[in-house]
């Protein structure tokens, strides 16, 4: 990761109809964007996509702190907040 992003943060908010699965300050959030995985880091320039089952991956600093698997759903990313609505967990 670059060094300079460490410090900087975006907010994320992770959630299903059901539930808010997370939501946090994180320094970067793997999703498994329609067309590949795509990685968001602070200041990601604004951007929605379809997401496939897949990973989700959170990271604090350098290190994956927390992963859950969906189902598909929808990303949105804007002004330094990353939107993740899941269509379900996958166990």
């Amino acid at each position: 990761m670059v060094k300079h992003l460490i410090d900087e943060q975006i907010n994320l908010n992770l959630l299903t109809p059901e539930k808010t699965l997370f939501t946090g300050e994180v320094s970067m959030v793997v999703i498994p964007a329609e067309e590949g995985e795509l990685g968001v880091l602070p200041k990601h320039a604004p951007f929605a996509t379809t997401l496939r089952a897949g990973e989700v991956k959170i990271y604090h600093n350098d290190n994956v702190s927390d992963v859950f698997t969906i189902s598909g759903g929808f990303a949105e990313i804007v002004n330094n907040k990353c939107e993740i609505v899941a269509d379900g967990i996958l166990l």
